[in-house]
């Protein structure tokens, strides 16, 4: 397997802010051919490339700037979602430190293209140097003309801040972001309306993550028939997997989408387990994708194929556990994170989730029942099927898929109490 670099080429090219280096090497060809071609015509070209969200829900760009495009009520609002809090995801912050500028585009594209005049990137409060760059980048691109008023000549304006997340799961999520930045307790709300209909300050509001933006100038600036080269069927482009777990080297890996198998990619990128034993199970979207045992991970890295083999692409961070780790430590590991990040929104994440941590916590101890397992089960369900939001409806996910799969370590550790 090789890397097809699109959205990372210019990694480590040049320094971050250096807008000149940017500019020589295609920048800013996307953004003046956008103001050529009109917001209308931009948003058809975002559709015709097929381009789908890489924040994990994997809605479909173009329609979701059209719908936020045709609603008449105003000010309209753009955001970029770099909270980035998914275990196991690092991708976004390669391209925010090292090609800012690309991102930027595609902010200011995505805002020419739903008339937006305000603009947010709201950046994971623990990437500090990362929110400090990017201050220092809005104020060289005001010098430079490409915030404020008349942009490269036009009548397009628009200005952006950047703001510091609060260090929140749930706020990966659009509407607990909107209520964050709202100065809100941050929580989910009931859809519809949605946030194209009515978001930020009650205004239509587009949320995109990191990835996804950096793709609108690499479309625009190559031609739609270009981007659709790569990828699969229904899925053109490149995406961004990142690697960590029980393996011998992790990192971010630019990948057409089909181009290998996960098995490929941990033993090609990741150089194999730590341990050298072979892989017991993987998450491949993520903490909150569900686990694929050994058996399925002959899959090819797209949507569909990760799907039919049992879990989703979600994030594509892919984590890694290996032979002689117990699903009940991966299990317990997880619950713990998720448990404190509730929002509280509704009662089945609520109270799902910190039962579900009293359980495991139960049956890693050694005082576990064969009826808390069914109880675990159950809980899990419930969520999946009665949460508001993503978060509540994917972390049972590896929980239920842990239980299917590997059975015989929880009934080990409850034999053994």
């Amino acid at each position: 397997m090789k890397e097809t670099k699109l959205l990372t080429r210019r990694v480590g090219k040049y320094e971050p802010l250096d807008l000149k280096g940017y500019e020589a090497d295609g920048g800013l060809v996307a953004l003046k051919r956008a103001l050529a071609m009109g917001p209308e015509s931009v948003i058809e070209e975002i559709k015709r490339a097929g381009l789908v969200g890489r924040g994990g829900a994997g809605f479909p760009t173009g329609p979701k700037w059209a719908m936020a495009a045709g609603e008449e009520q105003g000010p309209k609002y753009f955001i970029c979602n770099a909270e980035e809090g998914e275990l196991g995801t690092f991708k976004d912050k390669v391209l925010l430190d090292g090609d800012p500028w690309m991102v930027l585009e595609g902010i200011l594209i995505a805002a020419y293209a739903i008339g937006a005049k305000q603009t947010y990137i709201y950046i994971n409060g623990e990437y500090e140097q990362t929110i400090q760059l990017w201050e220092k980048l809005v104020v060289e691109a005001r010098k430079a003309g490409f915030l404020g008023d008349g942009i490269l000549g036009s009548k397009f304006s628009v200005n952006l801040q950047v703001v510091k997340g609060k260090g929140l799961y749930i706020t990966g999520e659009e509407f607990a972001l909107i209520s964050s930045l709202e100065t809100r307790r941050a929580a989910s709300r009931l859809k519809p309306p949605y946030p194209t209909q009515k978001g930020l300050f009650g205004r239509p509001t587009v949320v995109n993550n990191v990835e996804t933006i950096a793709n609108v100038p690499v479309i625009l600036a190559n031609g739609v028939e270009a981007y659709r080269k790569l990828g699969v069927e229904g899925e053109p482009g490149t995406r961004l997997f990142s690697l960590s777990g029980a393996v011998k080297e992790s990192g971010v890996y630019e990948l057409e989408v089909g181009s290998g198998t996960l098995t490929e990619f941990i033993d090609e990128f990741g150089r194999g387990t730590s341990s050298g034993r072979p892989v017991k199970a993987v998450q491949p979207g993520g903490g909150t994708s569900a686990l694929l045992a050994r058996a399925s991970l002959g899959c090819k890295l797209t949507t569909q194929a990760i799907r039919q083999a049992g879990s989703e692409i979600g994030t594509a961070g892919v984590i890694v556990y290996e032979e002689g780790s117990s699903a009940v430590d991966i299990v317990k590991g997880l619950l713990k994170f998720y448990g404190s990040e509730s929002c509280g929104r509704c009662a089945p994440c609520r109270i799902g989730v910190v039962r579900m941590r009293e359980i495991i916590e139960k049956v890693f101890q050694g005082e576990g029942t064969t009826e808390d397992l069914e109880q675990l089960r159950q809980i899990g369900k419930a969520c999946v099927a009665a949460s508001t939001c993503g978060m509540g409806q994917a972390f049972p996910l590896p929980v239920l898929s842990a239980l299917e799969l590997f059975p015989q370590d929880f009934e080990a550790v409850i034999e053994n109490r």
